[in-house]
């Protein structure tokens, strides 16, 4: 059957009737609608695994700086303790030594002081000073030493002072020279009297 020109215009101009229900207005709406949402989801992933990325760079810094800090302080934690550990070894050395001349001295002071050289009698008076002697000299020559070391020890400055041991001092030239003064002061009308008497003597002589 041959159509009518007037068929063929009418079915160019429904779509409808052309393609069928694919390409109707709704259907249209409904996929555009699809593809935006498509298109929202897929950059809300985007932005979503954007801020994980930034999330996890910068947790990686953080956690590089961080563990640049421990292993820093870590190390100064350990060289510290290193070094207290060294000087509490010294400090322990030199206390044993301390305590060491303490009783050393200590047992030439119990010996000195049992001897009583007062009590001694004349009869073997020489016997037993012959036997107190070398144990006198022991324990100042000990008491030399332990004093003597004073720059061994460098956590106690207990033997750079010497008990007993006068300090010397320089001499006082201030209360030298007030005593000059006060004599030159004291002497002056003794020179002047002097000096006096000698010029009436010259001029005595002069005139005789």
């Amino acid at each position: 059957m041959i159509k009518q020109p007037g068929q063929y215009r009418q079915m160019e101009l429904n779509p409808r009737i052309a393609d069928g229900e694919m390409h109707s207005p709704e259907q249209v709406r409904q996929q555009m609608e699809q593809a935006r949402q498509q298109a929202e989801f897929y950059e809300a992933q985007r932005v979503q695994w954007e801020t994980q990325r930034r999330e996890l760079e910068e947790s990686n810094e953080k956690k590089a700086l961080f563990n640049e800090s421990l292993n820093e302080v870590g190390m100064q934690l350990h060289n510290a303790i290193r070094r207290l550990e060294k000087e509490l070894e010294s400090m322990e050395r030199e206390t044993r030594e301390v305590k060491q001349v303490k009783e050393c001295l200590t047992q030439h002071l119990k010996i000195l002081s049992s001897m009583q050289p007062q009590t001694w009698s004349t009869e073997g008076f020489s016997e037993r000073l012959r036997e107190a002697m070398p144990k006198l000299e022991r324990a100042a020559n000990d008491f030399e030493e332990a004093y003597a070391a004073a720059s061994h020890y460098r956590h106690t400055s207990i033997f750079r002072h010497k008990p007993g041991a006068a300090e010397r001092r320089g001499p006082d030239w201030a209360s030298i020279k007030a005593q000059l003064v006060h004599g030159f002061f004291f002497h002056l009308p003794l020179f002047l009297l002097l000096l006096l008497s000698w010029g009436v003597y010259l001029l005595i002589l002069h005139y005789c």
